[in-house]
């Protein structure tokens, strides 16, 4: 059993002789340096490898910028984006319909652009029509709802009315403004 003993503090000893004597050629771990921008650099603490051990200073040169040397590729987008002629305009309106009125008194568009109006009623029988564009919608009872659409292809300003009995008379009328 003395033998287990003389053997086991030969062990500590030694492990205790190379740790103090391996103090120089103590293995560093080191953070990982972090750039945030070209002039300002943190640094991460180097720690050693195992307790008592000596850390050598670190040092850390900047990082250069890249500056112009990073270049772009080219502007080639000719085939990504539609010609303007072939962008299609759409817009759609809701309308509700009442006694001799609408919700919306104006509507305003681009010349070119596909209108739907969708028509709800909140009472009575009405429709919504624009002469200029042959659109019109169906006549509709109360709690129902119609629609129409049609290109706005002609610049200038437009009566919308309700065609039913003298409702437009009535005042009945909007406007549909084509820009």
């Amino acid at each position: 059993m003395k033998a287990f003993y003389v053997i086991a503090v030969l062990l500590v000893l030694g492990a205790i002789y190379l740790f103090m004597a391996g103090d120089a050629e103590a293995p560093v771990i080191e953070d990982q340096v972090t750039s945030t921008n070209s002039e300002e650099m943190v640094v991460g603490q180097a720690m050693p490898a195992y307790p008592g051990a000596e850390v050598e200073e670190m040092v850390v040169e900047p990082v250069e910028d890249p500056g112009d040397e990073v270049s772009a590729a080219p502007d080639d987008r000719s085939g990504d984006l539609p010609e303007i002629e072939d962008v299609v305009l759409v817009q759609s309106f809701t309308i509700d319909s009442f006694s001799y009125g609408y919700s919306e008194s104006e509507i305003r568009v681009k010349e070119g652009t596909t209108v739907t109006i969708n028509l709800i009623n909140s009472g009575g029988f009405h429709d919504w029509v624009v002469d200029e564009f042959n659109a019109a919608t169906d006549k509709i009872q109360a709690d129902g709802n119609t629609s129409v659409t049609f290109v706005a292809d002609k610049a200038g300003t437009y009566e919308y009315y309700c065609s039913v009995g003298s409702h437009r008379e009535q005042g009945m009328v909007g406007t549909l403004v084509v820009e």
